[in-house]
């Protein structure tokens, strides 16, 4: 099979693809799929997956309410999570999702529109959840100040994750917001500053399915020592205007690369978000070459693939952002 390469370009760099992304999807034989310069992980050793549909769930804290409306979303990814809008809604929730077994939740809503999700107005329900139960409680906070970093820290709350761009123009195209550089580094040092754990998202192909700023992003992200970086893709999601839209394949090889490069002592992650379909396993095939330590929401295929090619694999309960340990671990099989 000819070998497709592909110069993908971002604002500062040129780099070149050495996938070929057809056997990426169609060769189960590991060694036959590509030649990929081996990274300081070195793939084919281990790989953590997470499993996070009933062991950490999401909940939206605005209902399917979002005053932004982005290109990407338009509220209907909010639908699919369980709502609760009050503090008693989520600590009456929250309480049954620990008694069926989760081992914690992810908090998360539409934002407002200056792109802040108001997880400070659950800080009641956090503190008693936290007080009853020994749930991993995370975030999605949107941009935040280190005052409300530090409310939440107070609370309870175990870390954020926080989606970083590093394109203002794609920020304003996408999510209709005029903000600046210094706006996601503030919220970056802000969550960090104030001792919680932060897990920057970047997200592949979020223009439109261009890649763009998110070799900035990623250097953005390097003003903190992150706990782990997430690497995500563009869903294609019915009803919006993107809906028809998918990243390259290969732009995903391109970033994940660079992040493992910029970040050779922090997990780097596939997060649950990175397409669909026949897609979503050649990405996360792309993703484990490449050296990720951890893949959330794997496809079967992929887990198998990586079984057959001497992966160590190991699975967790939670959020991928999370450091896995013993307590978190999960028995699968598949």
């Amino acid at each position: 099979m000819k070998k497709t390469t592909h110069i993908a370009e971002d604002s500062e760099r040129n780099y070149t693809s050495e996938i070929s992304v057809q056997s990426v999807v169609e060769n189960p034989c590991l060694n036959n799929l590509f030649k990929i310069k081996q990274n300081s992980s070195e793939p084919g050793k281990k790989i953590d997956f997470f499993i996070t549909s009933d062991a950490f769930p999401s909940i939206s804290i605005t209902g399917n309410s979002c005053s932004l409306e982005c290109q990407h979303c338009k509220g209907i990814l909010l639908a699919r999570l369980i709502l609760a809008n009050t503090c008693e809604e989520l600590e009456k929730k929250a309480l049954a999702l620990h008694a069926q077994g989760a081992k914690g939740i992810l908090l998360t809503g539409g934002c407002d529109d200056r792109g802040r999700v108001p997880i400070k107005n659950m800080i009641p329900a956090i503190k008693k959840l936290r007080e009853k139960t020994d749930l991993i409680i995370i975030g999605h906070t949107g941009f935040i100040s280190l005052e409300e970093a530090g409310s939440l820290k107070d609370s309870g709350l175990f870390g954020i994750g926080f989606d970083v761009m590093g394109d203002m123009n794609a920020v304003k195209e996408v999510y209709g917001l005029e903000v600046s550089e210094k706006d996601y580094i503030d919220s970056l040092r802000a969550i960090s500053d104030s001792g919680l754990q932060v897990f920057p998202h970047v997200c592949v192909g979020i223009h439109f399915g261009k890649l763009g700023g998110e070799f900035r992003a990623l250097e953005m992200i390097s003003s903190i020592n992150p706990t782990t970086v997430i690497i995500t893709g563009l869903m294609p999601v019915p009803g919006t205007p993107m809906e028809h839209i998918k990243p390259q394949l290969y732009d995903f090889e391109t970033v994940i690369k660079k992040a493992i490069d910029m970040f050779p002592q922090t997990q780097i992650v596939l997060g649950c978000a990175h397409s669909s379909g026949k897609d979503r396993e050649a990405i996360e095939r792309i993703a484990l070459l490449c050296g990720v330590s951890g893949i959330a929401s794997p496809t079967i295929g992929t887990i198998r693939f990586a079984g057959k090619n001497g992966y160590e694999i190991n699975y967790y309960g939670t959020c991928c952002g999370l450091i896995p340990d013993n307590k978190t671990r999960i028995d699968l099989k598949i």
